[in-house]
């Protein structure tokens, strides 16, 4: 894996990290992750759950709504959120060039976001049904340190999918 890195994460995933803390829990090969405020202890995110379909190669994101946008100053939190789990991802699967990332969002919030991330060659494949698209790109490996993102625990256990 290579490890280049933009200017617009070496700003704002440290501006999350310092406010947020990301946590995880998996089963099988889907990974519901969990934004919590550092300074409240409060649960910022309401579903961010991704999964791995072997067979295609894809990093399906089924729902990602951190809910950063909610948040005082949080200009481009939800874009560095995005960052490190896809990467974060990748890292518990080993996953390599290949991969690709798969989504369905509504039009306009590709246009608003998912598009408009910079580190992710995401494309609007057309209308899937309805008022939504299907979004697809690459998956870049690059080395990410994610390590800050820590798995949640129930005493041993793992702690269930939130439904």
């Amino acid at each position: 894996m290579t490890s280049i890195e933009s200017q617009f994460v070496k700003k704002n995933v440290p501006r999350l990290l310092r406010r947020y803390e990301i946590s995880y829990c998996k089963e099988d090969d889907c990974v519901e992750y969990f934004v919590t405020n550092k300074s409240t202890h409060e649960q910022i995110s309401y579903a961010l759950i991704f999964s791995l379909n072997r067979h295609s190669k894809e990093i399906h994101v089924s729902k990602f709504c951190p809910r950063l946008h909610k948040e005082e100053r949080s200009k481009y939190l939800s874009a560095a959120c995005f960052y490190l789990l896809i990467h974060h991802f990748g890292n518990i699967f080993h996953l390599s060039k290949g991969h690709s990332i798969g989504l369905e969002t509504r039009r306009a919030t590709y246009d608003a976001f998912f598009g408009q991330l910079k580190d992710f060659d995401l494309k609007n494949k057309g209308l899937r049904w309805e008022k939504n698209v299907s979004v697809l790109g690459e998956y870049p490996p690059i080395d990410v340190d994610t390590s800050m993102i820590q798995k949640e625990t129930m005493g041993n256990e793992e702690v269930p999918f939130q439904v």
